[in-house]
């Protein structure tokens, strides 16, 4: 039998559909039959059982999560459901109650975590955006946002800080007490930077290095100006892109909590907004979202001036994110164009500092 990471992606997910039906043996969904959502950091089937419900039942990548930061993930969801009307997934639990399950296969080299949520229905509007959309999304990030500002996380809920780089980075766990610090640590980190320069010195260039460098200082500058107050800072969905919302009878709903964790709440509004810069009615867009949020929250106009060092952050971000992921089957082909788009970016955004 072949190893796992030496298969093509119809090969790897072939196994990971074996997985899956593996893990969904541990909750009450009868004959299942699944149909593959998407196979990049993690893999996601949609999940179609006898009774007619629906599901999407997500695998996690193995160098991923920990038990402990997928379970947090999962358990504010749950408060989310609870304590509020927001259109956000609704996780199912396994016949046992637990949050999450382990399942393992012959022919995948190590025990795969999974998830299971209900389906949550309606369309994605991809580039038929309009402000009326953008306003609605902006209402609906303040409202995750002001759960955070009053939710009290569990005792055991860690997540990861969402302005790390790099993956290693990302697996360091944070529970909120690090938030109220007199004395915040700079970020991002000075081994998360070592280890962010040395990606790109290897399989770029040490001058592709030296525009991060610089980059990086900007970030830190404008992180310091911000502060790590309760009003800036808390735990946010951290990756509110297009392919993460959509509407249901005009009403906005909100997938994929993977990436959630600690850091600036103006992050979230920088995911949404870079996504859609290419588009011509962006200005408008970008204003719908800012006024939405801020019939929920407050919003400096101050803060609209950092928007384009939070931008740099997330190419950084994605640059470094594509070079780690160079060996999976979906970036083999076209990592280094990827990077060097970035790159681009990057040397501009410097041009206009």
């Amino acid at each position: 039998m072949k190893a796992f990471d030496t298969l093509t992606y119809r090969g790897q997910l072939h196994r990971l559909r074996q997985l899956a039906h593996s893990a969904l043996e541990q909750y009450a969904v009868p004959k299942p039959r699944l149909v593959a959502l998407q196979h990049e950091a993690n893999t996601t089937f949609r999940v179609l059982a006898a009774d007619h419900q629906q599901y999407v039942m997500r695998i996690h990548r193995p160098d991923g999560h920990t038990l402990a930061a997928i379970r947090s993930e999962v358990s504010w969801l749950r408060a989310l459901r609870q304590d509020t009307a927001l259109g956000v997934p609704d996780p199912v639990l396994t016949r046992d109650g637990s949050l999450l399950t382990v399942a393992a296969v012959p022919g995948m080299p190590e025990p795969r975590t999974c998830v299971l949520f209900r389906w949550l229905a309606g369309r994605f509007v991809d580039e038929r955006l309009t402000p009326r959309h953008l306003e609605r999304i902006g209402v609906l990030t303040a409202q995750l946002h002001e759960h955070t500002a009053h939710w009290q996380s569990p005792s055991d809920f860690v997540r990861g800080r969402v302005d790390t780089i790099t993956a290693e980075a990302r697996r360091a766990l944070w529970c909120p007490s690090p938030l109220v610090s007199s004395s915040p640590t700079l970020y991002p980190a000075d081994e998360d930077v070592t280890r962010t320069l040395a990606l790109v010195c290897d399989h770029c260039s040490p001058q592709d290095a030296a525009i991060l460098a610089r980059t990086i200082e900007q970030i830190r500058a404008v992180f310091q100006e911000l502060g790590e107050g309760k009003d800036v800072l808390g735990l946010i969905h951290a990756d509110l892109h297009q392919e993460n919302y959509f509407f249901q009878e005009g009403m906005p709903r909100v997938i994929d909590f993977d990436d959630c964790g600690w850091g600036h709440y103006l992050f979230d509004l920088t995911v949404t907004l870079r996504e859609l810069a290419h588009l011509p009615q962006y200005p408008q867009l970008r204003a719908a979202l800012l006024r939405g949020y801020r019939t929920i929250r407050p919003f400096p106009e101050q803060h609209e001036a950092y928007l384009e060092t939070f931008f740099a952050l997330r190419r950084i971000q994605l640059l470094i994110w594509v070079i780690e992921s160079r060996e999976h089957p979906a970036f083999r082909a076209g990592w280094a164009e990827w990077a060097r788009n970035d790159l681009h970016e990057l040397a501009q955004f410097l041009a206009r500092l």
